[in-house]
């Protein structure tokens, strides 16, 4: 049973990190499009979050057993305030960036280029980048609470990223296929908050379980 609700967050935070680019890309494109150079930013800020929360959970897993309790809840909690900030604040946000950086869209030049360019990566940055540190930095942990009992080293990592894979691709086609087309885009965001909510308080609650005896 453990076991398989420990699965089921991996699941979870996978679909939460993949269909939530799917939905920053529905955030963005009314400010600046859909084009190539939006999904550029996009990527780039989705996949150096990945890497950067790769780096901390890596580093966290590694701390004594209190610190790495405070630290895990400290985690959890900057990037649900963040997603929070994402869910009700992207909009307003995101009008402001637009006309800072680009005060004339209909007359699109190399200034004004240059000018979404600046405006996207602040905006990325901005809304994206922090929650989606924090949830990547739960991959590693989860990599180590695995072989922890007993799983080799080199296994857990391979399932705990082939099973979050998974997560990702059923994020993509939920999200692009369902739930976009039959909810408003705020209201989803409102969702991803409150699931990352609860899957992050369930596993930092099954990350804190004792190792069994028999696994170490």
């Amino acid at each position: 049973m453990t076991l398989f609700l420990f699965y089921a967050i991996v699941v979870v935070l996978g679909v939460l990190s993949m269909g939530f680019q799917m939905l920053a890309s529905r955030l963005l494109s009314p400010h600046y499009g859909s084009t190539i150079v939006e999904w550029v930013w996009l990527i780039s800020t989705f996949l150096a979050a990945f890497s950067t929360g790769s780096m901390l959970g890596g580093w966290i897993s590694n701390v004594p057993v209190a610190r790495r309790q405070r630290l895990q809840v400290a985690t959890a909690a900057i990037g649900v305030a963040a997603l929070a900030v994402t869910a009700f604040y992207s909009t307003p946000m995101l009008d402001w960036l637009e006309l800072k950086f680009i005060p004339d869209v209909s007359q699109m030049n190399d200034q004004s280029a240059a000018g979404m360019n600046e405006a996207l990566l602040v905006s990325c940055l901005g809304l994206f980048f922090v929650p989606v540190t924090a949830l990547s930095s739960f991959g590693p942990q989860c990599v180590g609470w695995l072989a922890a009992r007993g799983t080799p080293s080199g296994q857990a990592s391979g399932v705990v990223y082939a099973v979050s894979t998974l997560g990702n691709i059923a994020g993509v086609m939920l999200t692009v296929f369902y739930l976009i087309p039959h909810y408003r885009v705020s209201h989803l965001m409102y969702g991803w908050l409150a699931v990352a909510a609860l899957s992050l308080t369930a596993l930092i609650l099954l990350l804190r379980r004792p190792t069994p005896p028999s696994s170490q």
